[in-house]
């Protein structure tokens, strides 16, 4: 499975043992990650770096990812939107904390894709195997379909201006019917 993790390089900074072992625990259980930003970054470069290019390439590797896994023990604003992001693409969400570090924010949602997973460093390995093993019951299942030039052309002009992607949108739509189709309910 593909999966992107990401930490606050505050957090990087504060427990770097942690985040190399979380990212490497991917790996370990046979996964991809998809990003290698936790094992690269140098926290004291990064916040002087090219941060449209970091955006994009953030973007699409959230893209990419069957899962997202984020170190959430330090509160961060960049990482409460990349989880916002990730959940707007119907991605599970793993957000991990250590010590009473729970996020608070986090800790009210009743999405279930969403998981609020705490561990130590001694138990990474073990608390991230349940917790991919969970979230991958909870991959949405990928659905193709041939559209026409007109549809496709409507779908990109959503995705540009109202700013959903189209696979939200058309999911929204999906949802709507689902929930007022009282023949289905029966």
């Amino acid at each position: 499975m593909k999966i992107y993790f990401m930490a606050s390089p505050r957090e990087i900074k504060k427990n770097p043992e942690n985040c190399r072992k979380i990212h490497d625990s991917i790996k370990f259980l046979g996964h991809k990650n998809v990003s290698n930003f936790v094992n690269e970054v140098k926290v004291e470069d990064f916040y002087n770096s090219d941060i449209a290019k970091f955006h994009k390439s953030t973007m699409l590797d959230l893209k990419n990812a069957d899962i997202c896994i984020f170190e959430t023990s330090i509160h961060s604003l960049a990482i409460g939107q990349l989880i916002n992001v990730a959940t707007q693409l119907g991605k599970p969400v793993i957000a991990m904390y250590n010590e009473k570090n729970i996020p608070f924010f986090l800790s009210g949602s009743d999405d279930e894709k969403i998981q609020l997973v705490h561990y130590s460093h001694d138990n990474i390995n073990e608390v991230l195997s349940d917790a991919i093993d969970y979230s991958a019951a909870k991959m949405d299942v990928r659905f193709n379909f041939f559209i026409s030039p007109s549809i496709g052309n409507y779908l990109d002009w959503i995705s540009k201006i109202k700013k959903i992607p189209r696979s939200v949108y058309l999911r929204g739509l999906i949802e709507k019917d689902l929930s007022n189709n009282d023949e289905y309910k029966s």
